[in-house]
């Protein structure tokens, strides 16, 4: 799922790995980091960067691998039997204070 969701903004996700390694793409990767009065601070790499990923869009390789999704319903083949055959088994209690019947009635001992 993050894949299909990368390939739909790979633009934002240039964008956002340039503002997190701008001072190193300012310092090194810049075509004009020889020019400080420029104030490109990296922006030509980031606009190459941009340019070649609309390159790639418009060709249709994207460089990534396209994923494909399908739904396969599994369920039909799936068998909900047990895999150990099952025995059944039913348990009584029977306790026989319960089923005698009551005809007194207690009294508390009297002081």
């Amino acid at each position: 799922m993050f894949g299909l969701l990368l390939q739909n903004f790979s633009q934002l996700v240039i964008m956002v790995k340039y503002k997190i390694d701008q001072a190193y793409i300012a310092s090194v990767l810049c075509e004009n980091r020889d020019k400080p009065d420029m104030h490109c601070n990296g922006k030509c790499y980031l606009r190459k960067q941009l340019k070649q990923d609309e390159q790639q869009q418009q060709n249709g390789s994207t460089g990534k691998e396209k994923y494909e999704v399908t739904y396969i319903d599994a369920l039909l083949e799936f068998n909900f039997a047990p895999i150990a055959p099952s025995t059944d088994l039913f348990v009584y209690y029977q306790d026989p204070a319960i089923h005698t019947p009551l005809f007194s009635f207690f009294h508390p001992p009297q002081a």
